[in-house]
């Protein structure tokens, strides 16, 4: 059987680039058409770009023999974006790619939503836990997902597959991870009123093989969760980043209040001319857990290839110069 093309929406970012790369390697489709507003790094006659803003109705009008949609664009920086720009690209860009995948055919979608529909706190969520985000983001993402539940009710010929990602690291994340080794590096760092926060995550590598993992899975789970299967505290994260890049043992905690108030305090100052990336929200972030429950994708026979300390190690080998220094 001739193999398909693929389209990847959000195709030039820190996900999709791996997503990419792992597909080449692979030899997984014919052809990768690319949807976004950058072209991606990945330069071969495989991959072809399609320059688009799926915060508008999306033109085109023909993909060869394409089946399958993976669905990363999306605004996910948190803080970083107005309320209003996290729901136009969320949930109205989700919008605008069913109605192409409706118009010229493509009847499977992978969807990367977030573990953020759930509410941040102490309680490990399944994925039939109730969903009651409380940010933009993940209330931007769940109504993404019931966007994709209302198209593919329209015929029984479609199908798709939502996977809720903790926190992704690896090369070019340059977020939460790449923050914290760099907070670390230079003693910057310091745990917000407790050591015990647990941060559902996982490597970018693991990630995109489980996305295509799931492309023709015969299962009749739609929804997967997907960090460690472990739960990860962020004392088991710095640690494993102090042994793996040799950093200082020496962790402070500072008082959630008084931290909270600092953030603030600097938000303040940013707006006087002091820029600096303290954020009430980043500390709100490093105190209440995220912490949900992997079981299902883990049950479905699909393996990690990597640790947490086997990732980090990979990460630091992998990383484009001075990505990390």
């Amino acid at each position: 059987m001739a193999k398909a093309a693929c389209l990847i929406t959000g195709g030039s970012g820190f996900i999709g680039t791996h997503l990419i790369e792992y597909l080449l390697k692979e030899d997984r489709f014919s052809k990768i058409y690319v949807l976004d507003l950058r072209k991606p790094s990945s330069a071969c006659n495989i991959v072809e770009y399609l320059n688009c803003d799926i915060n508008y109705p999306v033109s085109i009008e023909k993909l060869s023999n394409c089946d399958t949609c993976f669905h990363l664009a999306a605004l996910c920086k948190e803080p970083g974006y107005n309320w209003d720009e996290y729901f136009i690209t969320n949930h109205i860009g989700t919008k605008n790619v069913c109605e192409l995948a409706e118009r010229i055919g493509i009847n499977n979608i992978i969807f990367t939503s977030t573990m953020m529909v759930f509410r941040a706190g102490d309680i490990r969520n399944n994925e039939e836990a109730l969903t009651a985000p409380d940010t933009a983001y993940g209330m931007s993402k769940l109504s993404a997902e019931l966007m994709l539940k209302e198209w593919v009710a329209k015929s029984t010929r479609r199908r798709f597959r939502i996977v809720r990602p903790g926190v992704v690291f690896g090369r070019g994340e340059s977020a939460n991870f790449t923050r914290l080794y760099n907070a670390l590096k230079k003693h910057r760092f310091a745990y917000m009123g407790r050591k015990e926060t647990v941060k559902g995550c996982v490597y970018v590598k693991d990630l995109v093989r489980f996305l295509d993992f799931v492309t023709d899975d015969h299962f009749d789970r739609t929804t997967y969760n997907f960090v460690y299967p472990n739960a990860l505290t962020i004392e088991d994260i710095c640690n494993s980043m102090v042994e793996v890049f040799e950093f200082n043992k020496r962790i402070p905690v500072i008082p959630y209040k008084l931290a909270l108030l600092g953030g603030y305090l600097f938000e303040i100052l940013f707006e006087l001319g002091l820029k600096t990336s303290i954020h009430h929200r980043r500390i709100q972030k490093l105190y209440y857990s995220t912490d949900i429950s992997a079981d299902p994708a883990m049950e479905t026979g699909f393996k990690l290839n990597y640790s947490l300390k086997e990732a980090l190690l990979d990460w630091q080998k992998d990383c484009l110069p001075n990505e990390l220094y």
